[in-house]
Parts: C-alpha cells; sequence; structure tokens
C-alpha cells in the first residue's frame, strides 16, 4: 500500500467535492429544465445540490449515531435521496410532484456524469451529496 501525503489528500478530497457539487448541480440543473417551468441557472443548482450534501451529511451522522447499524445502509441512501426531494420542493416551484420526478432524473444525469468522469480520467466513481454513489 502507498502512503499518501496530506497535500495528496487534501487535494484529492477537494477535487472529489468539487467534481461531486457540479455533477449534483448539473443533474439539478437539467432536471429542472426539463420538468419544471423554472428559469434556473446553474449556479442556483449548485448551491441546490450543497445545501442537500450539508442537510444528508447531518442526517447520516445522526443515523449513524442513533439508527442501528444494518439500517444505515439502506436507510442513508433513502433519506439522502429523500432530502435531495425536499430541497428541490423548498428551492423551486412546482411541488411535490414536480420534486420527485427531478430528484429522481438528476440522481440519474449525476451518476452517468460521475461515470464518464471516472471513466475518463480515473477519478474514483465516488460522490459527496448524490445518494447511493
Amino acid at each position: 500500500m502507498v502512503a499518501l501525503s496530506g497535500v495528496t489528500l487534501v487535494v484529492g478530497t477537494v477535487l472529489i467535492f468539487v467534481v461531486s457539487m457540479l455533477a449534483g448541480g448539473f443533474g439539478n440543473y437539467v432536471g429542472i429544465r426539463a420538468l419544471s417551468d423554472n428559469k434556473v441557472i446553474f449556479s442556483h443548482a449548485v448551491v441546490s445540490s450543497i445545501i442537500s450534501a450539508a442537510v444528508w451529511a447531518v442526517l447520516s451522522y445522526l443515523l449513524n449515531v442513533y439508527v442501528d447499524a444494518s439500517v444505515v445502509v439502506f436507510g442513508g441512501a433513502l433519506v439522502s435521496l429523500l432530502v435531495w426531494i425536499v430541497v428541490l420542493y423548498f428551492r423551486y416551484s412546482g411541488g411535490i410532484e414536480t420534486a420527485i420526478p427531478t430528484a429522481l432524473l438528476a440522481w440519474i444525469i449525476a451518476v452517468a456524469v460521475l461515470y464518464a468522469v471516472a471513466t475518463f480520467t480515473g477519478l474514483p466513481f465516488q460522490a459527496i451529496g448524490i445518494p447511493g454513489v
């Protein structure tokens, strides 16, 4: 096993965070543009992705602390998807009937973008704030 320096770990973590937020933001942007009447800008979609990641991180911590570990694996992904739906619901008009398909489409797009990034760059196929990835 190769030992990594602290700088390499920090740069790698920041790179994964930036790619995750851009992929999540792109998924949000395309999903919202495709499924709602909202005029959305990319930076607003990225902020929605960051909010989702922050809320998901807090809930993930609480699930790990207060819930049985066997429930956390499935429950964490499910809760993070619900968080994404709730954030889209509050950040954009259209109601829950728009937020659910938008979140699902955004998730599919984000996973596809991350897969392409992982395939062409060698970065790991992981993300912060994108449910189940």
